[in-house]
C-alpha cells in the first residue's frame, strides 16, 4: 500500500552535490511540502572529495541516498571540478530513468549549473511538475525550463539574516555576485496584474488574488514573494498603490483601485496646461511629459484606453489632431 497521500504530487528530488552547498539543506526540505512528496531523495557527486565532507554528515538522517561519482578524469576548464560533467550525465541518466518507471509527477532538480536546462525541458515536455532549485547565479535558461524557480540562496540569506557577501569559500565562482541574473521587477508584477484585471474587467469577470498568483508563477517561474520581503502574496500586492483588495467569502479579489479622481485631475490640468499656451495647443508627446511629471503613477490602462492619445481625445474640452505627429488644441 502506498504510504503518501494520493492527493499530493509525488516527486523526486535529484540534488548536484558538487554545485550546491550542504548548507542549504534545511532550506531544500523546507520547500518540498510546498510541491508535493519527495518519494526520491538522491544527490550526485564525489563523496571522497574533502568539499562534500558536509553532505555525508547530512544524507542518513535526512534519508538522502548518495549516488557516487567518481572524479576519474581532469577537468581542463577553469573552475570546472574533476567529474563533474560524470556527475551531470549520471543526474540526468537517473532523472529519465525514473520518468519512464512512471512513478512520479514530477522532479525538483536542485543544482545552478544551466547544464540541465535541456533536462528540465524534457521533462516538462512529458507533463512533469520541473521544480528547480539554485543560487542567485542559476543561469536564466534554466530558470525558466522549470516549471518553478526557487532562489535558495536568498532564502538562506533571508533566515539567517546574513548579507549576499557572507558566503563561504565553497559559494565562491568565477560568475560571482556582480553576474546575477534576475528576471522579475516590480514594473513587470504590476505590469502583468494589471493586465489580467482588464482583461476580466472586459469580460465582466472580477479577479481572483488566486488567479493573480497562479498568471505570475506561469509568466515567472521564479517569482516569490519572498525575494521581495513579504511573506503572503496579499500583502505584497496590497502594497502597490495601483490596486486594491476586496475580501470575498473565500478570500480576495483584486481590482484597479478608484482612480476616477485622479482622472478628473489629470483631466482638468491638461486643460489648464493647454490654456496657458497662446495658441491653446501642444504636442501629444509634450502634454503626455507633464502628466507624467504632475502624476508619477498614473497609468493609461486604467482609463480603459491603450494610447494616450486616444485618452485625451474623449475629454470633451479637447480636440486631437494630426496623423505622425498628433497635437492637442483646446476646443
Amino acid at each position: 500500500m502506498n504510504e503518501t497521500n494520493s492527493s499530493e504530487p509525488r516527486l523526486a528530488l535529484l540534488i548536484d552535490a558538487d554545485n550546491i552547498s550542504a548548507k542549504y539543506l534545511s532550506i531544500i526540505l523546507n520547500e518540498i511540502p510546498r510541491y508535493g512528496v519527495a518519494t526520491y531523495r538522491r544527490i550526485y557527486g564525489d563523496f571522497t572529495d574533502p568539499q562534500a565532507a558536509k553532505w555525508r554528515t547530512k544524507l542518513l538522517d535526512n534519508s538522502i541516498l548518495p549516488v557516487q561519482q567518481f572524479s576519474n578524469v581532469k577537468s581542463h576548464k577553469k573552475g570546472e571540478k574533476a567529474g563533474k560533467n560524470a556527475t551531470d550525465s549520471t543526474l540526468i541518466i537517473d532523472a529519465m530513468d525514473i520518468l519512464y518507471a512512471g512513478q512520479v509527477d514530477g522532479f525538483i532538480i536542485v543544482s545552478s549549473d544551466s547544464d540541465f536546462t535541456r533536462l528540465a525541458q524534457r521533462l516538462r515536455e512529458s507533463s512533469m511538475i520541473v521544480v528547480g532549485m539554485g543560487r542567485n547565479q542559476t543561469a536564466i535558461s534554466f530558470r525558466h525550463a522549470c516549471t518553478k524557480f526557487v532562489n535558495i540562496e536568498y532564502l538562506y540569506n533571508f533566515e539567517q539574516n546574513r548579507s549576499d557577501d557572507d558566503l563561504d569559500e565553497y559559494e565562491e565562482t568565477e560568475n560571482g555576485a556582480d553576474s546575477i541574473e534576475t528576471t522579475l521587477t516590480l514594473e513587470d508584477v504590476e505590469a502583468v496584474v494589471g493586465g489580467i484585471i482588464h482583461s476580466n474587467d472586459n469580460k465582466g469577470r472580477s479577479t481572483e488574488l488566486s488567479q493573480i498568483g497562479v498568471s505570475l508563477n506561469n509568466k515567472f517561474p521564479d517569482f516569490d514573494v519572498r525575494n521581495f520581503g513579504y511573506s503572503q502574496l496579499s500583502k505584497f500586492i496590497d502594497d502597490f498603490d495601483r490596486f486594491e483588495l476586496v475580501a470575498t467569502d473565500v478570500g480576495y479579489d483584486v481590482k484597479i483601485a478608484d482612480t476616477q479622481g485622479s482622472v478628473r485631475q489629470i483631466e482638468e490640468f491638461m486643460i489648464s496646461e493647454l490654456g496657458k499656451r497662446k495658441n491653446k495647443s501642444m504636442s501629444i508627446s509634450s502634454l503626455a511629459s507633464k502628466v507624467h511629471d504632475e502624476f508619477p503613477s498614473f497609468n493609461i490602462k486604467d482609463t480603459g484606453y491603450s494610447q494616450f492619445y486616444k485618452f485625451v481625445n474623449s475629454i470633451e474640452r479637447i480636440h486631437v489632431t494630426g496623423t505622425t505627429r498628433k497635437t492637442a488644441k483646446l476646443v
